[in-house]
């Protein structure tokens, strides 16, 4: 994933001689916490709400009260290095340039967002049903299994089975390459059926 496919393209943006209290204006209207600062057609610089609080009078101009040379990305930058520069610098959003141009802005929430999806790509969450002895020992044994191989049991579920068993469903959140039905199996349990998360293709 890229900050392309991320980052806010229709950026607003204030000029030097502006001053701080209508910048406070548009924080609140708006609901940013910074906006890019122009002039003559290039990014001279970043004003935030930090910046504007630092100001006492609100009369102040942004040349005055911005914070110049910011911390920049690029469209094409993974969101993982992005985020790594949002945390190192502690700031709140990145403007987007790409050959010298203002091109978008990315926030912290946006780039928050981005690693959760992305996440979910790298662990793909499998829905599993099984039968199993009744009893909430063979449930806790179901989650020391998912546990021993690295996984996580997002959410579980069981019923009455055949025979005086249980019907268990749960969802398990897995790295790529793991296959948590087959552990469940090799570990005594009868898999009925397995869902992948991603693709929905049932598995068997």
């Amino acid at each position: 994933m890229q900050v392309r496919n991320w980052m806010t393209e229709q950026v607003e943006t204030v000029g030097l001689d502006d001053d701080v209290a209508s910048v406070r204006e548009r924080f609140r209207r708006r609901r940013i916490r910074q906006l890019p600062v122009m002039a003559d057609g290039r990014m001279v610089g970043i004003i935030t709400d930090r910046d504007v609080r630092s100001a006492t009078d609100p009369k102040t101009a942004v040349a005055a009260a911005m914070s110049p040379d910011p911390i920049t990305t690029t469209p094409g930058t993974p969101v993982e290095e992005a985020a790594a520069l949002v945390r190192r610098h502690k700031i709140g959003a990145l403007p987007v340039v790409e050959d010298g141009r203002l091109v978008g802005i990315v926030s912290e929430s946006d780039l928050l967002q981005a690693l959760v999806e992305l996440c979910a790509v790298l662990e793909p969450t499998t829905l599993i049903e099984l039968e199993c002895a009744a009893g909430a020992e063979e449930i806790a044994r179901i989650r020391r299994v998912v546990d021993k191989h690295g996984g996580r049991v997002v959410w579980l579920s069981a019923a009455p089975g055949e025979d005086g068993g249980q019907r268990v469903a749960l969802r398990v959140r897995t790295a790529v390459g793991r296959s948590p039905e087959q552990d469940l199996e090799e570990a005594g349990f009868r898999v009925v059926a397995s869902i992948s998360g991603r693709s929905g293709a049932v598995a068997r």
